[in-house]
């Protein structure tokens, strides 16, 4: 009587936990989005210069009344700087990373549409 050979053990693709499924490899570190947010703070108030000409301009240029969305344009800053200081300050453990990054998008979204919103003139 012959017994069996072994059978080997069928292969099986390793198992993704999904932490090892959210993680990108290409994704900037804590410490540098944490930059990016101070970067963010600093050029805010270059923003506010921009969006002064904008409103000067147009008081002066056209028929003497700002645009439809001017009044938008100081909200966006103050978010924009309140979003910086949350990505900037908060430590690791109250913020994820995938949650700076998007703070941090939208603190640079929020900046750069400011002087948009107040550029807008129908008039």
């Amino acid at each position: 009587m012959t017994t069996p050979e072994p059978q080997p053990a069928p292969i099986t693709a390793p198992a993704l936990t999904e932490a090892a499924v959210l993680v990108d490899p290409f994704a900037p570190s804590t410490k540098a989005v944490r930059v990016f947010a101070g970067i963010g703070l600093l050029l805010l108030p270059v923003v506010v210069v921009v969006f002064v000409i904008i409103v000067l301009n147009q008081s002066y240029s056209g028929d003497g009344v700002a645009g439809p969305l001017v009044g938008m344009a100081p909200w966006a800053m103050g978010v924009s700087g309140v979003l910086g200081l949350l990505a900037l300050i908060l430590p690791s453990d109250m913020l994820t990373h995938p949650a700076r990054s998007a703070t941090v998008k939208v603190q640079y979204a929020l900046a750069v549409a400011a002087p948009i919103l107040a550029a807008v003139d129908f008039g």
